[in-house]
């Protein structure tokens, strides 16, 4: 498929108000300010999501009132690891902070985080920025191996006002990433 008519089929969900190719100064602009972002507390962060971006053939620019494609109940975007790799803490959906509810070896530091404090070995804890990967597009698109970064606030602002896109909160921004299929 070639890329305009992967860009139509993008278009053409429900959820997808504005999708753009990224590249050059837009594509660079975007990734730069992604790369510096940090988190409210100072606590490290590792952005594997950028990283994966960085290492794929094309980035397009989605703009969504919803959610692109449904995550299953044990996908994470963002999770805390301890200086082992282990998960001591993960973002919780909305369909699954009932599971979550009423277990006793969680701490919930917000709303749609939770902890496992009893996890945690020695060493230092950071926060890890997942890709979300995508199953809903694939080789008879012509892409492989399809990601998605949901960005930070500042890098969401930047793509609307390169886009021309109104700053609505309702609208958020995402980038598709993916090889070609040869």
């Amino acid at each position: 498929m070639a890329l305009d008519a992967l860009l139509e089929k993008i278009r053409s969900r429900e959820c997808v108000t504005y999708a753009f190719l990224l590249e050059g100064d837009a594509l660079r602009e975007a990734l730069e300010e992604e790369a510096g972002v940090g988190t409210l507390s100072g606590m490290p962060m590792e952005n594997r999501a950028l990283a994966e971006c960085l290492g794929k053939e094309v980035a397009v620019c989605m703009f969504c009132n919803g959610v692109f494609e449904q995550s299953s109940a044990s996908e994470h975007i963002m999770v805390m690891e301890d200086g082992r790799g282990n998960v001591v803490g993960h973002d919780v959906s909305k369909e699954m902070a009932v599971v979550f509810k009423d277990d006793p070896e969680v701490f919930w530091l917000c709303d749609d985080f939770v902890m496992y404090p009893g996890r945690a070995s020695i060493g230092d804890i950071k926060m890890v920025m997942l890709p979300k990967r995508i199953r809903s597009l694939g080789e008879s698109d012509g892409v492989r191996n399809p990601v998605i970064l949901y960005p930070a606030t500042t890098t969401d602002l930047i793509l609307k006002r390169r886009f021309d896109v109104a700053a609505d909160s309702r609208v958020s921004s995402a980038i598709l990433a993916f090889d070609v299929a040869r």
